[in-house]
């Protein structure tokens, strides 16, 4: 594969939405680590809020951006038993993120005092489960913390799909960056932005199927559509720029 020094830039700026690669993961990887993550079961945590409800394996920062010290305790609990399988599929993905972008180093970010980020997380999406309009942004999101990785530039989201749904399910970004002036559109005791905050503004849709690896920048909105049958089973991290040349990054979730 012919890699384009480009494409970061063209993912930071949105010119290219979403990077795919189709079937980059070969399908025994996948199907190895759906297997094992059925051994966690009882480990698997649900979240409920008003608009939604998210499945996931493994604790993710935005959680608990007011209580820290909770996530890095839960990362550490969650260590002991995670498969190998999904150690494995991290590994993979961080050398070929390297690879794809260019860049010198990229390593699961580790706080002097609380230890270790979580470096990946899984999530399910259920039949009949959607995910609402949102952005990610840990600078601002976690701004007054300290905590390493608001120190980031170019945060960027990485997801590999490892089962895809029936249908429904796709990812749609917005063609529209978050600004301060959005926060009025805010959703008050729910997930997200009510949608008029994206109203007239382009959109890309992409339905990733088992194996694909996509990189796409979170600042810029997106929602997931209603998955309809089979469970929609994605591994994704977050990761961005600690250095001024734009070659070394950390990575977390």
């Amino acid at each position: 594969m012919s890699v384009e020094p480009r494409w970061f830039e063209d993912i930071i700026s949105a010119r290219t939405p979403v990077l795919v690669f189709r079937d980059f993961l070969p399908p025994v990887m996948s199907q190895d680590l759906i297997r094992d993550l059925e051994l966690c079961a009882e480990s698997i945590r649900v979240s409920s809020y008003l608009n939604a409800t998210l499945t996931t394996l493994g604790p993710y920062l935005a959680k608990y951006v007011s209580c820290p010290g909770e996530y890095f305790r839960q990362v550490s609990d969650i260590q002991p038993v995670l498969p190998q399988s999904l150690t494995n599929m991290e590994c993979t993905v961080y050398q070929l993120v390297m690879q794809w972008l260019q860049l010198e180093a990229l390593n699961i970010a580790l706080e002097p005092v609380l230890g270790e980020y979580s470096g990946s997380v899984v999530r399910f999406h259920a039949n009949g489960i959607a995910n609402p309009l949102h952005n990610d942004n840990i600078s601002r999101d976690a701004a007054g913390t300290g905590l390493i990785v608001t120190q980031v530039t170019q945060q960027l989201s990485c997801v590999v799909c490892l089962q895809a749904c029936t249908s429904g399910g796709a990812l749609r970004i917005f063609n529209k960056r978050w600004g301060l002036e959005d926060e009025q559109f805010k959703v008050e005791f729910q997930l997200g932005y009510a949608d008029e905050v994206v109203d007239g503004y382009e959109f890309c849709e992409f339905s990733p199927q088992r194996g694909d690896v996509y990189i796409f920048n979170p600042n810029f909105y997106h929602e997931i559509d209603h998955v309809v049958g089979t469970t929609r089973i994605t591994m994704g991290f977050f990761f961005g720029l600690t250095d001024p040349k734009g070659k070394e990054a950390i990575a977390w979730s």
